[in-house]
């Protein structure tokens, strides 16, 4: 059996052997991207692609701070409801067309144009009649956007935004070239010779599936290209965490966030892992709409079932914290003395409450799992889920007595099923997108184009909707506590572990930067 699987891990190993060309730095993304439109992902995996070939009017910098990109400057109006951005002089696409003002005017149209279903249209809801055009209230022209010139870009609000200027980094808040977009809606980020993005690398290639790769190659045409050091990138689909580590260690990927979980404890001790922090939450989605899991008593009596210390200890072994709450513990609080989750308290215990979950799911109806229906959990397939997934299993066995069949599904698959609800269980992730407790917390709003359980309940909305246009940053914070503590007593969601990434990277690379929000910035990058 050894000698089995020594050879057939030759053979993928050598599979790779065009991997790691000494002109290029490749990283393993993990996945094939579902989509890389600025407008349309909703995931990390397309967001590493994405961040790495568009800018817009600002970006993340090296401190997790927005910083001017395209624009090189702006002003606020005095009663601070107008934001006018100036471009820079010369910015052109990757076709080396001008980037023009009504181009941005494009993008943010488009993102909220209710046709492009975009999943991050409400992030743009701060816009001046922004929500009303996404909800057919109101016409494209009615929306607070402008370009009196090819150089200057008017924001009017509909409210103030505490985080504008972060999300103005956010992928939605992209240009567009709609001389592009409109000849191919849904295909033109697909190909190459469409693909005009406006960031330090441009698309050359894709070749879709496990074991594909994209090639980014330097953009001439970026306004800081003189500062970019990295002519070439290849980034490959390796989902099985085994196939990437052999494929690191024979030289041919320089950096790579898919570690076999079992080896995980012994490379991060030896140095040869390095542990980074992530702002994002592991947990499972119950569909609420569906029996047995629109009892909340079901519901918390799985959640209690489970014990999440054994979990990070024995399944995950990268240096996850058992999930106590749904927010995790590196968010900020209303306070620098304490993050968001110290400042909460714990809702959820670390170790099963067995005596507790039994009671509930008795209280149910189903003592003992007696009478229980046929449910399923379903995930994406790699290894590390489906060590979680037969974790899951055994613990809800064990202590509830009821039966969960696992079924996993190939990561596009499963992405279009879970958005459909299409499921009893599912797994779930959350990597924030800002350092902001908001950006998990919408996900489980009414309307939210993210809310993947069906879950809907007016006081969380009305908590949520208090906070995203609440500027006294502890008043913000506090609302955000009241949601929580809604979100946490009807339990649409299982919180499992915060999150924690361990990640190799060859001595022959620097200056690739990895943020807690989990997209890898390759703009500083250099080989050695």
């Amino acid at each position: 059996m050894r000698k089995f699987f020594a050879a057939v891990l030759f053979v993928m190993v050598m599979s790779l052997a065009s991997y790691g060309a000494s002109n290029e730095i490749v990283f393993n993304l993990g996945a094939d991207p579902r989509t890389i439109d600025p407008a349309l992902n909703n995931a990390v995996d397309g967001n590493n692609v994405i961040s790495n070939i568009f800018e817009g009017l600002v970006r993340t910098s090296f401190t997790d701070a927005p910083e001017p990109a395209l624009a090189e400057s702006w002003e606020i109006s005095e009663d601070g409801m107008t934001w006018t951005f100036h471009l820079r002089d010369g910015i052109k696409w990757s076709d080396g067309q001008p980037v023009t003002a009504q181009q941005f005017r494009d993008g943010f149209i488009r993102a909220l144009d209710p046709e492009t279903a975009s999943p991050y249209a409400y992030y743009a809801f701060f816009i001046k009649n922004g929500e009303a055009f996404y909800n057919s209230k109101a016409k494209a022209d009615d929306v607070g956007l402008s370009a009196p010139d090819d150089k200057t870009f008017i924001i009017e609000l509909e409210y103030k935004n505490p985080l504008l200027l972060d999300y103005l980094a956010f992928s939605i808040f992209m240009p567009a070239r709609m001389d592009i977009v409109n000849e191919s809606p849904r295909a033109w980020a697909t190909r190459p010779e469409t693909l005009i993005s406006t960031g330090p690398f441009k698309l050359e290639s894709w070749k879709h599936g496990e074991g594909g790769e994209m090639i980014l190659v330097k953009n001439p045409e970026y306004w800081e290209a003189d500062k970019v050091k990295a002519e070439r990138l290849r980034f490959v689909f390796i989902t099985d965490e085994n196939t990437a580590f052999a494929a690191f260690r024979a030289g041919r990927i320089d950096y790579m966030t898919t570690i076999p979980p079992q080896m995980t404890p012994m490379l991060l001790k030896r140095g040869d892992a390095v542990s980074v922090p992530v702002l994002g939450t592991g947990y499972c989605d119950f569909n609420v709409t569906r029996e047995p899991f629109n009892d909340a008593r079901v519901r918390r009596a799985f959640t209690l079932a489970i014990d999440r210390k054994v979990i990070v200890e024995k399944i995950t072994m990268g240096g996850q914290r058992p999930a106590t709450g749904f927010v995790c513990d590196v968010v900020p609080g209303s306070t620098q003395e304490q993050d968001f989750r110290t400042e909460g308290g714990s809702f959820l215990p670390e170790r099963a409450d067995i005596q507790e979950a039994r009671r509930l799911l008795a209280e149910a109806g189903y003592p003992g799992g007696k009478g229980f229906p046929k449910v399923s959990y379903k995930y994406n397939s790699n290894s590390g889920n489906k060590a979680m997934a037969e974790a899951l299993q055994g613990m809800w066995k064990q202590v509830l007595g009821v039966e969960v069949e696992l079924l996993n599904e190939e990561w596009k698959v499963f992405i279009e099923t879970r958005n459909r609800r299409d499921y009893d269980i599912a797994r779930d992730a959350w990597v924030m997108d800002f350092f902001d407790a908001g950006s998990l917390l919408e996900l489980c709003m009414t309307n939210s184009a993210q809310n993947n359980t069906g879950y809907s309940n007016a006081k969380y909305d009305e908590a949520m909707l208090k906070a995203s246009r609440e500027m006294d940053y502890s008043k913000r914070i506090n609302y955000m506590h009241e949601a929580e503590a809604v979100l946490m007593e009807d339990l649409p969601v299982l919180p499992i572990y915060f999150y924690s990434s361990a990640v190799m990277q060859s001595k022959r690379v620097k200056g690739i930067w990895h943020s807690p929000r989990s997209f890898v910035l390759f703009r500083g990058a250099e080989i050695l």
